[in-house]
């Protein structure tokens, strides 16, 4: 003869609280086997192994309704082959909303910190603060793709233009004045600065972009010309 278990032993084997094995004999997921004298219900070893696969699909974000037809054709591989892929599509469709929701949320964060308030009233202006952000990444991405070739530029075409010409160095040295200015330029007017203190948000002239100390990651070395503050700021996107 089998092994019976009750409703409290069955609970304690698949690790889950007895109302939810009550709650998915109510659904009709996992009927006792059979009723005891007393009217106690009796589950198997089947039992067991059919609310492991409850719980596991229901890990896999499965409904109940879902799984009623997955315990019945637990041998048609056409059908759980479907129902997987389908379930994948639909946790990737849930992944990207909530991606949207935490980028939506880390952005208001972001302006938290960067202004001391929160300027952001209603799904408009959110759309508009993230198209900001996201127009100012790929701007600082450019930035840095034109310092990169820069750089290089630099270190490979002054030996270059030197050997080739007499007036190769001067021609050289000219031009790349000229391409570091254009890019002190475009820093320039793609980049706004916040103050840490009084969060006030300015813009900077082409000569103080050219000669402020770069930090990289902690902006520039600026004074504020709001509250006075010298020190650190770092960059931000445009208004």
């Amino acid at each position: 003869m089998s092994d019976k278990f009750t409703t409290g032993e069955l609970s304690k084997i698949c690790c889950v609280s007895v109302r939810t094995v009550q709650y998915y004999d109510k659904e009709g997921l996992l009927k006792p086997s059979e009723l005891s004298q007393g009217g106690r219900r009796l589950y198997t070893e089947e039992d067991i192994v059919k609310l492991k696969c409850i719980c596991l699909y229901r890990a896999l974000g499965f409904s109940l309704e879902e799984i009623k037809p997955i315990l019945k054709e637990n041998s048609n591989k056409e059908f759980f082959e479907r129902i997987l892929k389908e379930q994948t599509i639909k946790l990737d469709s849930e992944i990207k909303v909530l991606s949207e929701k935490r980028l939506k949320l880390q952005a208001i964060i972001n302006q938290l910190n960067e202004t001391g308030i929160i300027k952001i009233k209603s799904i408009d202006d959110m759309d508009r603060l993230i198209e900001k952000k996201e127009k100012y990444r790929k701007t600082e991405v450019m930035t840095y793709i034109f310092l990169g070739c820069y750089i290089l530029l630099m270190l490979a075409g002054f030996p270059l233009a030197v050997r080739f010409t007499s007036f190769g160095g001067w021609i050289f040295a000219v031009t790349a004045v000229i391409l570091l200015l254009g890019l002190v330029y475009y820093h320039k007017e793609v980049n706004a600065y916040i103050c840490p203190k009084c969060h006030h948000k300015f813009k900077i002239s082409f000569l103080k972009d050219l000669f402020s100390p770069n930090g990289v990651k902690n902006g520039k070395y600026l004074k504020c010309p709001n509250c006075g503050r010298r020190g650190w700021v770092k960059e931000t996107y445009m208004d």
